[in-house]
């Protein structure tokens, strides 16, 4: 499976409506001894490249790599590691299970990964009123893999959406290490009253990238207030002085509410007709971008481009409070 480009004009229109298509698999191969049927998790298919036949792919081991990390394979002459997904959730295969299993092959912020799933259970279009957070079902810890879940169509079973950028940051420590490693190298005095005397309004429901944008606003010295879904964000904002907000810089993915909908609804209050909206997304395509900007969004940044965020930042600062250009990480 690859995505052609009707399914990703499909899946544009769907996000401007708040809703997505998800696609549904098990990481445990159903089996007659089984009481309960093994669980099913969710991936946004916009994220989504290709679905391969693992035995049809040569897995080559890294020696050094992270234990989540089975190998590389090589796609059209790009090689793209293999991350034990099923492992990382505590349900390790055996090879005969890899044998039949399948690898769905995602982009994250242009880092290609192959995610080891074990069934491909089918693909359900959703509105994001119907993604809710994990703690309505009293998962939401500092350890849960689990950020959201939902309920499939067919059979009325619940569905998890994992925390897939928590995932990459374990698999690939090479990836957490430089994005912190960019975090540190921020220092604070390089932005005017605007951005450090008014509150930017964050919404994203990852917990490792809000652990990750509260460093890059608190090094920076710009008061900041996070959200884990856009409808809560949007619902703070209207409680707010409209001079007191600074920015609105939201993630696309959330449950309730997705940043399509807080671009939509933020750019229909004439109180914020003028109040910049940046998008941070793995969803980084070309197509992506150009649709949130024609919804109203200034800016785009892939998720953990700490260069690209602070650029935006300094873009803000320069139009908005009429501060000088400086030196990114200066």
């Amino acid at each position: 499976m690859s995505l052609s480009l009707d399914q990703i004009e499909k899946t544009a229109k769907l996000a401007e409506n708040n809703q997505l298509s998800l696609m549904v698999f098990q990481v445990r191969h159903e089996k007659p001894e089984q009481v309960k049927r093994p669980a099913f998790y969710g991936i946004n298919v916009f994220k989504i490249r290709e679905v391969l036949e693992a035995r049809a792919y040569n897995l080559s081991k890294l020696p050094e790599a992270n234990s989540l990390v089975e190998g590389m394979i090589q796609l059209r002459g790009k090689f793209i590691p293999v991350v034990d997904l099923p492992g990382w959730l505590g349900f390790p295969m055996t090879q005969e299970d890899k044998e039949k299993s399948v690898i769905i092959v995602a982009d994250f912020s242009h880092n290609y990964v192959g995610l080891r799933v074990a069934h491909i259970h089918g693909v359900e279009e959703k509105g994001w009123e119907e993604i809710l957070p994990a703690d309505n079902y009293g998962m939401a810890s500092e350890e849960s893999f689990v950020i959201n879940h939902t309920f499939l169509n067919d059979i009325k079973e619940l569905c998890f959406i994992l925390d897939v950028e928590r995932l990459l940051m374990e698999a690939l420590p090479e990836v957490a290490s430089r994005m912190f490693q960019e975090v540190e190298s921020i220092q604070s005095g390089q932005f005017s009253d605007f951005l450090t005397k008014k509150t930017v309004l964050v919404a994203d429901d990852s917990r490792a990238i809000q652990v990750y944008l509260d460093g890059v606003f608190n090094k920076a010295g710009i008061p900041h207030v996070m959200f884990d879904n856009g409808r809560k964000l949007l619902d703070h904002m209207v409680t707010m002085n409209p001079d007191d907000i600074s920015l609105v810089f939201t993630d696309l993915e959330m449950p309730e509410a997705s940043g399509h909908t807080v671009i939509k609804e933020v750019r229909a209050n004439a109180l914020y007709a003028k109040l910049p909206i940046v998008v941070h997304s793995s969803m980084t395509s070309e197509n992506n971008a150009r649709e949130v900007y024609r919804m109203g969004a200034d800016y785009f940044a892939g998720k953990i481009d700490t260069d690209q965020v602070m650029k935006d930042l300094h873009e803000i600062d320069v139009k908005f409070g009429g501060a000088r250009h400086r030196s990114l990480m200066a």
